[in-house]
């Protein structure tokens, strides 16, 4: 995974009247932290993080983070732990940037993205993703921006697993090799229901309904009034 530049600032506002006006000034406060060392208070440009997701997978993204502000530049390697959204329009209110080191493997999610249309779609089946996001575990500079699946090949019935994936050597996947990621489940096949005008037919070996006729019915009202009385 490439590894993106991205400034920040120190920041030295935290009540939350200042926080809102810092966000209607474009920028978004933030946190970074991690590999033991005291947290950092921050805040980013807006257009800053846009760009940051317009070129990566957004919130997987590998950042090379210069923090400004201070008695000097400080350069870390983060990757966006956690980002806080407005619950009516979506727009962030809060990021935390977790430190990493290049040289140490990771843990974290990859989204996977499915392409192809299935045959066994067009013939009816239903293609089913099972996961959104993999785990896996690498360094940091092997992490791939996202796990491409092509379902091209895949006819009802077909599935695709995880010990199927072409990952680099050196890239872990945290999941079950038999797991399933994507599949084509068999169309679903409904009972027919007798058209309008016609009598349903019993199907074999099914107890017919029993026929009351008439007279049948007088004789079971007085059998019951015989019984209250």
């Amino acid at each position: 995974m490439k590894q993106i530049q991205m400034e920040a600032n120190v920041r030295t506002v935290f009540k939350k009247n200042a926080m809102n006006r810092l966000r209607e000034k474009k920028m978004i406060p933030a946190v970074m932290y991690g590999q033991g060392e005291p947290p950092v208070n921050l805040e980013v440009e807006k257009k800053e993080i846009q760009r940051v997701f317009h070129e990566t997978s957004g919130s997987h993204a590998l950042l090379k983070l210069t923090v400004l502000g201070g008695e000097q530049p400080q350069e870390a390697a983060v990757m966006i732990k956690e980002i806080q959204r407005h619950p009516v329009d979506s727009g962030i209110l809060h990021m935390d940037f977790v430190k990493i080191r290049m040289d140490q493997p990771l843990e974290t999610t990859i989204p996977i993205v499915i392409t192809g249309l299935a045959p066994g779609a067009k013939e009816g089946g239903m293609l089913e993703q099972l996961h959104r996001e993999l785990a896996l575990r690498c360094l940091p500079a092997m992490l791939p921006e996202k796990i491409t699946i092509d379902v091209s090949n895949l006819n009802i019935g077909d599935a695709i697993s995880v010990a199927e994936l072409s990952l680099a050597e050196g890239i872990e996947v945290l999941a079950d090799s038999h797991e399933r990621i994507v599949h084509v489940l068999a169309p679903r096949v409904e009972e027919e229901k007798p058209a309008e005008g016609e009598i349903a037919v019993p199907k074999e070996g099914a107890k017919e309904p029993e026929v009351i006729g008439e007279k049948a019915r007088e004789d079971r009202r007085s059998e019951k009034d015989k019984g209250g009385s």
